[in-house]
């Protein structure tokens, strides 16, 4: 099982998307049946369980089903879900930092390249400047010698 990482649990409003009216009614219907939300309660309970551990043992998913009122394959659904967000939550963290990341690299590229150029102009000044000295000495000696 795997432990998920503190921190990580969602707001009343996130959590909103799988709750409902109270008496369980929905005006969806799915295969004929009316989708059931789940109270602020279920959802509680739930989130409580994947903090704990984001899969469920099949004895600990009829336990819980048990203690909610729901099926066993609603729970199964549920922690699916919930494991889908949870992956898409950390892509977006992931994402986020590897952005980060690559903008700080970028920077240092762009700024290693502008000091590169800076100092290839330099040294080209430099060259010149020293062919110059070389030739200036080197017209004195011409002349020196005629």
């Amino acid at each position: 099982e795997r432990k998920r990482p503190a921190g990580n649990s969602y707001s009343a409003l996130e959590l909103s998307d799988d709750i409902g009216d109270e008496d369980g009614s929905d005006d969806c219907i799915h295969l004929g049946e009316k989708k059931r939300r789940l109270t602020l309660e279920q959802v509680r309970a739930l989130e409580k369980n994947f903090e704990m551990a984001n899969k469920l043992e099949p004895e600990k998913k009829m336990q819980l089903a048990k203690a909610l009122g729901l099926q066993p394959r609603q729970i199964a659904v549920w922690f699916q879900n919930r494991r889908a967000r949870w992956k898409t939550k950390q892509l977006e963290k992931d994402f986020n930092i590897l952005k980060h990341d690559y903008d700080s690299l970028k920077q240092n590229y762009d700024n290693l390249m502008e000091e590169n150029n800076n100092l290839q102009a330099m040294i080209e000044r430099l060259r010149n400047k020293s062919q110059s000295c070389h030739d200036q000495k080197f017209q004195a000696n011409s002349s020196k010698l005629q």
